[in-house]
């Protein structure tokens, strides 16, 4: 299992143990891609793991730029779309995982975009 999808898999479970209810994992379309996609309650949420060995570029949540966000936001509105969902009620969030020598650091940052 590679980085990326160790990441994922640590996310997942611990959004499982969070209360969350994973309704899809790594949804692609033209606009982008999204981790995770989950019910917190009833609210939608839209989960970008990102995942390092080291912080030798910085936290894994600053590789979420503008332009990364403008498309986590598009692929999130077509995934709501096709499935007629109210945006109102969704969020995005970042999970930044690194997974060093010395032991697993892990935070989940709630709604980047609001």
């Amino acid at each position: 299992m590679n980085l990326g999808a160790w990441g994922e898999a640590v996310a997942e479970r611990y959004l499982i143990k969070k209360g969350y209810r994973i309704t899809e994992r790594n949804f692609r379309c033209k606009a982008g891609e999204i981790d995770i996609i989950a019910y917190d309650s009833t609210r939608l949420v839209f989960v970008e793991v990102k995942t390092r060995r080291n912080q030798k570029y910085g936290l894994p949540c600053e590789a979420v730029n503008a332009s990364k966000i403008r498309h986590l936001i598009k692929t999130a509105a077509y995934y709501m779309m096709i499935h007629s969902m109210e945006s109102s009620d969704a969020r995005i969030d970042i999970i930044e995982i690194i997974k060093a020598e010395s032991g697993v650091y892990f935070r989940h940052i709630k709604g980047i975009t609001s």
